[in-house]
């Protein structure tokens, strides 16, 4: 049975008592006035309890609804005339007073009201499935002010054994504090920044990960002993693959001795080659089967992945190991050169270099063209590279100049380098910074591997129960096998592109999921509901500007129409008649009475 209806038997029977006990009262005088003060009496009670609504007729503009999203602020909402509707249940409290009716699905709720031609939104907005439902309507968006915190992240989520990790955003701090921004990683603090109160700035962090394989890095706002926010930052670094060398210097200085020795021990494939005299070499081989060094040519170079060479060897060289070298950079082999020399002797290629002296002596200091750092070398450079139309700067010393150089040359790369001596790191115990510094130089000079097919999702930060989906670009037009944690995934095939296949796929639990694409896993991070919420946020937001921007308006002549509504009489009226009515029975019973 309803509450309501408990409620109307109690008072039918308290009624019902009362009326028979003034009855039965042996003094008949003011009878009528005690009935009917004893019948109002509970019945005011009773509606005190149970709402009592009527009907009214108003009016809104004609063919519009307001709808209010997250982020709306509902101390404005008296400012909007008309039905107002949400989408999300839980967002606003279900009172009489706010009015707010709730729609359980946008496109089918307009498909049965083509009536409704304009749609006002309020909040954040309406995300990606539900604007696309909106095409045809004519749309005002009234943005709410950016959230406080995180509105925007962006980083390389797959990376490679010699990549920076580099997280770049914007913070919008509204609060009367600062705030600190700190990123930590495998229980240590990586780097940190502090932004100042009612300010909106662009922050950056950079992290080499000394890990392979998955890991979940956290970026903390921290205001003073509170945690304002913990935001994770997943990332994979992919296993290196493994780079066949071939070295060929002119002498076997201390430079070659310790490169080949860090090669060695990094288990790459190693051949080198050193010359004693006139076409007399010295060879060594390291975690690889020895071949002939005599001549450098096509089949020797065809499994080579890079070639180390320094200034005077290339010189030296034949003309035909020359061009074999330089017809496989054009295919895509890469080459670092060492120059040494101040400026080009005789046969020597002009490598843009130029001396600059010093007075006095001072350590060298480097950094990347992205700003990653290095540990000082202890001698003072005076070789350097000269910019070029052609060439990308990757690593300058403290005063700007380029001391390694890259430029295209056909598929491949060469990367010119004017250090003689980064064994110096070794020498200091900065193995780290020797390493960071050859495996930059790699990654620069080996030529990326086109994949046969890749993977891309859409949100780019999925979420638990959310519609996630995926976009597989394969080498053919061939239905690719696809399994994530297991589930079968039928993809349906572009019709205008035959190699581009989609996918829905709801994920159930955060953390990671494996996508197996041909037998070919990727790995996918599922956040949690309540990660990057500001960042999300502000992305809708944009996404709903954008839309109201580019959309084709259609415009709606003003006017009114008239729609019946039910509106609840005040409870006041009610308590006031209860008591009113109760002390009237009181004081006729206490004091009319013994009269």
């Amino acid at each position: 049975m309803e509450f309501r209806y408990v409620i109307i038997l109690i008072c039918i029977v308290f009624t019902i008592f009362l009326v028979f006990k003034e009855i039965r009262r042996a003094d008949k005088s003011r009878l009528v006035l005690r009935l009917l003060a004893s019948i109002f009496m509970i019945a005011s009670f009773a509606f005190l309890i149970i709402p009592i609504t009527y009907s009214v007729t108003k009016e809104e503009p004609a063919h519009e609804i307001n709808i209010l999203t997250e982020g709306f602020k509902l101390d404005s909402i008296s400012t909007i005339n008309g039905n107002k509707y949400d989408l999300d249940s839980t967002l606003f409290p279900k009172t009489k007073r706010l009015k707010i009716n709730h729609i359980a699905d946008l496109v089918y709720f307009l498909k049965e009201h083509p009536e409704i031609k304009k749609i006002n939104i309020y909040g954040y907005g309406l995300d990606d499935s539900q604007l696309k439902g909106l095409s045809d309507h004519q749309i005002s968006f009234h943005a709410s002010a950016l959230p406080s915190g995180i509105v925007s992240a962006n980083w390389t989520k797959r990376l490679n054994a010699s990549e920076n990790l580099k997280i770049q955003g914007i913070y919008n701090n509204q609060t009367n504090k600062n705030i600190k921004l700190k990123l930590f990683g495998l229980g240590a603090s990586l780097d940190s920044t502090e932004i100042k109160a009612h300010s909106k700035v662009n922050f950056s962090f950079l992290n080499r990960p000394k890990q392979q394989g998955k890991a979940i890095y956290k970026l903390f706002a921290l205001q003073g002993n509170d945690t304002l926010s913990a935001e994770p930052v997943p990332f994979e670094v992919e296993k290196k693959a493994p780079i066949q060398v071939l070295i060929l210097a002119s002498f076997p200085d201390f430079e070659y001795k310790f490169l080949k020795k860090w090669l060695y021990e990094n288990q790459y494939p190693v051949a080198f080659r050193s010359q004693i005299s006139k076409n007399k070499y010295s060879t060594d081989f390291l975690n690889m089967k020895a071949v002939n060094l005599n001549q450098i040519n096509r089949s020797l170079l065809k499994n080579m992945d890079l070639v180390v060479i320094d200034e005077d060897e290339l010189s030296s060289i034949s003309g035909a190991d020359k061009s074999s070298i330089y017809n496989a950079v054009n295919d895509g082999m890469g080459l670092i050169v060492r120059v040494t020399n101040s400026k080009p002797n005789g046969n020597s290629q002009n490598f843009n270099q130029y001396e600059v002296l010093s007075s006095t002596e001072k350590p060298l200091s480097l950094k990347s063209i992205d700003n990653l750092k290095f540990n000082n070398l202890p001698f003072t450079q005076s070789l350097y590279l000269k910019a070029g139309a052609n060439n990308q700067p990757l690593i300058l010393d403290e005063t700007g100049k380029i001391v390694v150089n890259s430029q295209i040359s056909g598929m491949g790369k060469i990367v010119t380098s004017s250090l003689s001596s980064t064994y110096q790191w070794q020498l200091a115990g900065k193995q780290s910074d020797y390493g960071r510094f050859w495996l930059m130089l790699f990654a620069k000079s080996l030529r990326k591997k086109v994949k046969n097919q890749s993977l891309e999702i859409s949100p780019k930060f999925p979420s638990v129960n959310e519609k996630l989906r995926f976009i597989v670009n394969s080498a053919d037009s061939k239905l690719p096998k696809i399994l994530i944690d297991g589930t079968k995934i039928y993809p349906r095939q572009n019709m205008e592109l035959p190699f581009e296949w989609d996918g829905f796929f709801w994920p159930k639990t955060p953390g990671w999921v494996i996508a197996t694409i041909n037998q070919k896993a990727e790995r996918i991070y599922i956040y949690k509901k309540e990660d990057w919420l500001n960042f999300k946020s502000t992305l809708r937001q944009t996404k709903n500007l954008d839309f109201f921007k580019n959309q084709q308006k259609k415009i709606i002549k003003p006017g009114k129409m008239q729609y019946s509504t039910e509106d609840e009489i005040s409870k006041w009226w009610f308590l006031l008649t209860f008591l009113i009515t109760s002390a009237f029975l009181w004081y006729e019973s206490r004091v009319l009475a013994n009269k």
